[in-house]
């Protein structure tokens, strides 16, 4: 059979490259970048170079899996469909279909978004919890609260770049939004145009050697030095007066809320000397346009939501909302909306957390823990992995293990799958259909993300998956598809596209371009219809509408002596999440997770460098080798996470922390703020 070259989509991250994929006698043969792809222009990174590896990978699940007394055994389809149909049914039958509960992982693909989604709510579940509380949705919450929407960063045309919590050049090699190039050749490119590049990190990465301004901060303390920001921004009156008394409520509650948060005050709490905070806010108001960047090191701490509503009223005040090289939105192809079935009834949690978008996973542990009868009892699981990615491993392990039913859809045997009734093998990105937006100042793109093997063993799709099952229930005719290409098809139906638009290139702009300060026209999505600093909807739900400072986690109480350092969650390149860490050529790049450590601590220790060593909280206890590195500052540990699936047999570092105390909107734990010691193994 003669050699075939297809167009895809790289699904291994939220960059989504377009890839070129050679294939011979039905075997994948070799992967390279599309160079007429606008999200990478040919590049790609060490993830995607390892596709191969990941759909020929041994550890693939190939066949469905059912748990009995003596282990997980292979079963037919047939079976496990009836078996999975029957739980659901006879558990919705007995507690209610709000018994029901779907989880899934970030959404990198469309796929990984919209599985079992409608299902679920056909089921008559308003009931989903994720990731939500720990990646990206708290932070977009904080946004949504100034501004109605979460813009994005402009780096193509910016002056001045703020990194606050981010290591694109680092955690994501490629970028997403504005330039579609790499990160590191932008961000650098920018440099030597003359952008100022401001890096907030509480570690001294490589990007922070690069930056004009490199605030050094204490994990957990970043709202301290956005009041800070705040504080000299309006007291130096260096604010954008004609946006702020055209396009935002609440600037004089705000200018009297920041007057005692000074540098001086900031630096006792943070870390960072006052004349680099006034430093850092100066230039970031004088120099336009600007942008930040908040990243995910500013999730998981107790105060995200109000943290980076701190941010956007920076991005605010300074006028730099939608206009070139600032926070922006770009276009993007618009979606059929999803699930289509909107289920009557109350989520969990929805009183005690009426802005999350969803149920936060801590909720559903602590009612399973508490044997609360509003409680799930099934859970399905899709391209998610709980018991590794939240905190308090230990607690979490123990409430699943509460469930009457869970089922889990995934590639490999993760951590997660090991605790389910019912394994269902998933096809990877490059054994079925599927598509992927992007927005961009030239318009909103779509791509196809094409089929272009036939899928391990007997792998099938999540949308063929949940289909049978809503067959099986009686439900199916609340589906407004039956295949997975019919799904395609429906959900890009607003965008004007179908699959067969798509099967001759690699992308295709579906709306017009870029119109900036689109506020101008319509107004913002906020209550006022313009950017708030004084939040109507926080006060609405009684929270607080200027956000105060509240101290992060500390040592508990009588314990400080036993648990001296703080730790800190760090996410290394070459892998997502919990994945990919049984791919040959991503292990060879970082083997294991380490924990960076400096000097004068490793010394008073008697730590070497590469010396294994047990890290102990006051909830669990882990091993780990050690990277002696002025990196990171004297009292603290940065431990990689995403270790602890079945292949790996490493250390789970979100055991270490605490799920308690909470982020009070969105429920986020600290998994990147907790106490502990270390000792050589």
């Amino acid at each position: 059979m003669a050699e075939q070259v297809f167009n895809t989509v790289c699904g291994f991250c939220h960059v989504y490259c377009g890839m070129k994929v050679r294939v011979k006698d039905g075997v994948m043969v070799g992967v390279k970048g599309d160079p007429e792809h606008p999200a990478n222009r040919g590049k790609l990174c060490i993830k995607a170079g390892a596709a191969m590896e990941l759909v020929y990978s041994p550890d693939r699940l190939q066949y469905p899996m059912k748990k009995t007394g003596s282990g997980f055994k292979r079963v037919s389809w047939e079976e496990a469909l009836d078996f999975m149909a029957t739980r659901l049914g006879e558990i919705r039958e007995k507690h209610g279909p709000q018994a029901i509960m779907g989880s899934r992982g970030a959404p990198v693909t469309k796929e990984a978004s919209d599985g079992f989604a409608q299902l679920i709510a056909a089921l008559g579940s308003p009931n989903a919890t994720g990731v939500g509380h720990l990646c990206s949705t708290p932070r977009a919450m904080g946004m949504n609260l100034v501004f109605g929407e979460r813009p994005t960063p402009d780096f193509e045309r910016t002056r001045c770049m703020v990194l606050w919590g981010a290591n694109p050049t680092d955690s994501m090699r490629l970028a997403e939004g504005t330039a579609y190039g790499r990160y590191d050749r932008m961000i650098a490119r920018n440099k030597a145009r003359g952008a100022k590049l401001i890096v907030i990190d509480p570690r001294r990465t490589e990007l922070a050697q690069m930056a004009d301004i490199f605030l050094q901060i204490e994990p957990g303390t970043d709202r301290a030095l956005a009041l800070a920001m705040l504080h000299v921004i309006i007291k130096e009156g260096l604010y954008d007066r004609e946006f702020v008394q055209g396009w935002t409520v609440g600037f004089d509650r705000l200018q009297e809320h920041v007057e005692t948060f000074t540098p001086e005050w900031a630096e006792g709490k943070t870390g960072v000397p006052s004349p680099l905070i006034e430093e850092a806010a100066r230039v970031y108001a004088s120099t336009k346009p600007a942008l930040i960047r908040e990243g995910n090191g500013l999730d998981m701490h107790v105060g995200v939501v109000q943290t980076v509503q701190l941010v956007g009223m920076l991005i605010a005040i300074t006028g730099n909302l939608d206009v070139p090289g600032g926070n922006v939105y770009f276009p993007s192809p618009p979606l059929a909306p999803y699930p289509t079935v909107k289920p009557s009834g109350r989520a969990f949690a929805s009183e005690q957390y009426p802005l999350f978008p969803s149920v936060p996973f801590p909720v559903v542990v602590d009612s399973l823990c508490g044997n609360q009868p509003e409680r799930p009892r099934a859970l399905v699981v899709h391209h998610s992995n709980p018991v590794l990615v939240n905190a308090n491993q230990k607690k979490v392990t123990a409430a699943l293990g509460k469930l009457e039913f869970m089922v889990v859809c995934d590639i490999f045997p993760t951590a997660t799958a090991q605790q389910a009734d019912l394994i269902l093998p998933d096809t990877s990105d490059f054994e079925r259909i599927g598509f992927q937006t992007y927005g961009s100042v030239q318009g909103g793109i779509v791509s196809l993300q094409r089929k272009v093997v036939e899928p391990r063993g007997e792998a099938r799709s999540v949308f063929e998956v949940e289909y049978e099952v809503a067959r099986r229930l009686g439900i199916d005719h609340l589906y407004p598809w039956t295949t997975i290409e019919e799904w395609v098809n429906f959900r890009l139906q607003p965008s004007g596209v179908t699959i067969g638009d798509l099967e001759d290139c690699s992308f295709k702009y579906v709306t017009p371009p870029m119109e900036w300060q689109k506020y101008l026209r319509s107004g913002m999505p906020t209550p006022t219809g313009k950017a708030e600093l004084f939040s109507s909807k926080m006060e609405e739900h009684a929270y607080e509408p200027l956000p105060s400072y509240i101290e992060p986690p500390r040592p508990p109480e009588g314990l400080a002596l036993q648990f001296p350092l703080l730790g800190t969650l760090r996410r290394p390149q070459a892998y997502m999440h919990t994945k990919f860490r049984n791919l040959p050529t991503l292990k060879k790049a970082h083997p294991e997770p380490l924990m960076r450590i400096h000097p004068r601590d490793a010394e008073a220790r008697g730590i070497t460098d590469a010396e294994e060593t047990v890290v102990t909280s006051p909830i669990a206890e882990v091993r780990v080798r050690a990277m002696v590195t002025d990196e990171v500052l004297q009292g603290q540990v940065h431990i990689d996470g995403g270790w602890g699936n079945p292949w790996d047999g490493l250390a789970n570092i979100n055991a270490l922390a605490s799920d308690e105390p909470r982020d009070p909107i969105s429920s986020s734990t600290p998994n990147r703020r907790f106490f502990c010691q270390v000792k050589r193994a």
